[in-house]
């Protein structure tokens, strides 16, 4: 399988909410950073990267994903898309994101996405915010 492939199955994944399937493609000492929000935020390894994705899309009914640009080369991996964020609430919140990804032996070692913080930020419901920072202390 190429990397583009398991980056498909992989977004696939996540537009289930299937946040073990989506860690399954990553390597044991993968690392998951969302620039805008810095160190803190970084989840290293699947059961981590797992957890830190249910705390934030966990409560999701859905999030589709449409990849605009895919560009392969060597180990890595290049992403232009967007997500919707479908909340039970009846809330949705675009985010446009571009993400670098980078392989070994067939995993994912370094998955780091780039979007911008007000404009996910201030599509959210009520009190979304709030729960995100209280699932990330507990984690």
């Amino acid at each position: 399988m190429t990397h583009k492939e398991t980056i498909h199955r992989f977004f696939e994944d996540l537009e289930r909410v299937d946040f073990d399937a989506v860690a399954s493609h990553c390597a044991s000492d993968c690392r998951y950073e969302d620039v805008p929000v810095g160190e803190a935020a970084t989840a290293v390894g699947p059961s981590a990267i797992a957890a830190k994705l249910r705390g934030g899309l966990g409560d999701l009914e859905a999030l589709v994903t449409t990849i605009h640009e895919i560009v392969e080369d060597g180990d890595t991996v290049l992403v232009e898309r967007t997500e919707v964020w479908h909340h039970p609430t009846g809330e949705r919140a675009s985010l446009p994101v571009m993400a670098v990804f980078k392989f070994e032996d067939g995993k994912i070692k370094l998955w780091r996405d780039y979007w911008d913080m007000k404009t996910l930020f201030e599509q959210q419901p009520p009190g979304w915010l709030e729960k995100v920072a209280g699932a990330a202390a507990d984690g």
